[in-house]
């Protein structure tokens, strides 16, 4: 699968919307920004993934992000 937003897309995040399953998020790690979508939620934490599975680095290798990784919820994009 094709990831949701390419490259130089415009996003607009809140800061004060809770990720749910299925939303887009930005989350840091290790001091980058990174553009995943949750796939999974528990007590303790996010279990993110890209949407291009193959070519993607994720939670699959990074493990469950902490709820104060997460700094928005993306609720919209512009294409430039």
């Amino acid at each position: 699968m094709l990831p949701a937003y390419q490259p130089g897309t415009l996003v607009l995040g809140l800061k004060w919307l809770r990720p749910k399953v299925g939303s887009v998020v930005v989350a840091d790690y290790q001091g980058r920004e990174i553009l995943k979508r949750v796939a999974r939620v528990n007590q303790e934490g996010f279990f993110l993934l890209g949407d291009n599975a193959t070519r993607s680095t994720d939670s699959r290798v990074y493990g469950w992000f902490a709820p104060g990784t997460i700094k928005s919820v993306i609720v919209g994009s512009i294409k430039r």
